[in-house]
Formats: structure tokens, C-alpha cells, sequence
């Protein structure tokens, strides 16, 4: 069983990058679900699987096994 935790500081970020949990991370806005891992982030934005988010406009959630 997975379980989930919200990241929302930059240490967050930084353990979900530096340990890829499992299949990654996932950002959740009004029921779209992405996935990959954590590639880098900034103040502004996360970059996840190539792309970037902006954090004030998305929940992002860790899956870990």
C-alpha cells in the first residue's frame, strides 16, 4: 500500500527529487492527475517530467511505496 504526502517547502521538494519515490510525483487540479518525478523547483514553479508548474496553481503530492 502507497501512501501520500503534500509537499509544499522547498525541503519537501528537495527529498522527493533527491529520493524518486516510486512512480514519482503527481500534481492534482481539479481531478487532472500528472505524473513524474521532481527534475527541480523554484520560488515559482516545480519541474516535473520536462514541464513546469506553478505552486500556487496545484497541490502536489508524493506517492511513496
Amino acid at each position: 500500500m502507497s501512501t501520500t504526502q503534500v509537499l509544499e517547502s522547498d525541503t519537501d521538494f528537495l527529498v522527493a527529487a533527491l529520493n524518486q519515490y516510486g512512480s514519482g510525483q503527481k500534481m492534482i487540479q481539479k481531478g487532472v492527475d500528472y505524473g513524474g518525478i521532481v527534475e527541480g523547483y523554484s520560488p515559482e514553479s516545480i519541474k516535473i517530467a520536462g514541464g513546469r508548474f506553478i505552486r500556487q496553481r496545484f497541490e502536489f503530492r508524493a506517492y511513496i511505496k
